[in-house]
């Protein structure tokens, strides 16, 4: 990626935050992807114009719904990725209905699938012009097609829709009822063969998307992990059958059955994660063919190892994310941590976390990890406490900082790294 024109002085942080629409319709001519190639994977890597390619990124799942609410908000957050230097966001391809998450509150969300097979022009246009905005400044996607989680209708949606009496996070309706699968299947095919308004280019040919995700953290609790397996291996032959320059990724948590040995079990002080009975199994996932990268989250609060700052807590990082790339390198495969924040609301605690997280991705050379989240705007700084806000809201400047330091880093000695195939 072009590094952004913008001369960073690590101690004046809000001093150089001057971008503006202006301001970023000069800049980001020279930032451009128009003649870019895909982002693909060889050998464990993922690979861009011949040479590996790491990053550092964030989810900004809100963008496309903040195209209608607040153009603004959009434009802000854009400029901080550059800033940042980053080089992927996350974001979501979907909302879906008005009977299940935010827009049951509030029907005036920017809802795209509004019944099923009937999707709102103006909506997908929202979700166009993000992409478009992002391409322009030398951005990639990974978007998810579907939430297993009610926010923005999720499979909650398709369930209801099909009649479930229990539509929330029931895994077991939506993979089996043959409705919801066809309305799933629909909407893949329908945002892949779309070309955007803004580029002329259809989604499936766009090389600023990097990567489509089946769903994001699907579980299947109780259940053989075989079943979402096979499920997955299904849809992404589908999706590679139309998109097959684009990468596909399960956007799972990374949870796993079992305890399997592969993990260092020693190293985790509650093995809930190697364990959960959710249903899912990051080796048997990681192992489909047509799954391209290991895909894993971290969330230590929410995994089962408290809030406080402690060794084990801190061990059981490093584990969890050199597990995950080590076994995904076993099949390889590169691999992405698609989400990772703790909830101390800019303070000590997340300065500890993220500033040992992002050591230990420096040392193992992590092929991509993605903040949850980057946020520009006060909207969306206090939704979770492990977001990182500049500027405006909190202002983390310190923590800040340290992203860009990051990302600097590992733009850096991805630049310099030449890729050498194996001997076979």
């Amino acid at each position: 990626m072009v590094i952004f024109a913008l001369s960073f002085c690590f101690n004046c942080v809000e001093d150089s935050y001057e971008l503006t629409s202006t301001s970023l319709s000069k800049s980001t001519e020279e930032t451009t992807i128009d003649d870019s190639p895909f982002v693909q994977v060889m050998n464990g890597n993922f690979m861009l114009n011949g040479e590996v390619f790491r990053f550092v990124g964030t989810n900004a799942y809100y963008l496309p719904n903040y195209e209608k609410i607040d153009p603004d908000v959009v434009e802000n957050t854009l400029n901080a990725f550059k800033a940042a230097d980053i080089s992927v966001v996350r974001m979501w391809a979907f909302y879906d209905g008005y009977d299940c998450g935010y827009s049951s509150i509030d029907p005036e969300e920017n809802v795209i699938q509004t019944q099923p097979g009937v999707y709102n022009e103006e909506a997908l246009q929202d979700l166009d012009l993000v992409i478009a905005k992002g391409k322009k400044m030398g951005l990639r996607f990974v978007l998810p097609f579907i939430n297993y989680w009610d926010e923005l209708g999720g499979i909650c949606q398709y369930n209801t829709w099909a009649g479930a009496e229990n539509p929330s996070v029931n895994m077991d309706f939506f993979l089996n009822n043959e409705q919801t699968q066809k309305w799933y299947r629909d909407y893949i095919s329908m945002l892949l063969n779309r070309v955007n308004t803004f580029t002329g280019v259809a989604y499936k040919d766009e090389p600023a998307i990097m990567s489509w995700q089946i769903m994001n953290e699907g579980r299947n609790k109780g259940e053989d992990p075989e079943i979402l397996r096979d499920w997955y291996r299904e849809i992404a032959r589908y999706i590679k059958n139309i998109a097959p320059d684009q990468l596909v990724g399960t956007g799972e948590e990374g949870f796993d059955d079992g305890t399997p040995s592969l993990y260092s079990i020693n190293d985790y002080s509650n093995t809930y994660v190697l364990r959960a009975d959710e249903g899912t199994s990051y080796l048997l996932n990681t192992s489909i063919p047509e799954i391209d990268y290991g895909n894993a989250h971290w969330y230590p609060t929410e995994f089962g190892f408290g809030y406080e700052i402690n060794d084990d807590l801190l061990v059981a990082q490093d584990a969890w994310i050199s597990d995950h790339k080590r076994i995904a390198n076993l099949e390889d495969k590169p691999f992405m941590l698609g989400e990772y924040g703790y909830p101390g609301w800019g303070d000590e605690r997340v300065n500890t976390i993220y500033s040992r997280l992002w050591d230990k991705a420096e040392d193992i050379e992590l092929d991509g990890s993605l903040l949850w989240q980057l946020t520009s705007d006060y909207t969306k700084c206090s939704e979770y406490g492990g977001n990182i806000c500049w500027p405006g809201g909190r202002e983390d400047t310190e923590l800040f900082k340290l992203f860009i330091k990051h990302a600097t880093t590992v733009q850096e000695r991805s630049l310099n790294t030449k890729f050498v195939p194996p001997n076979r």
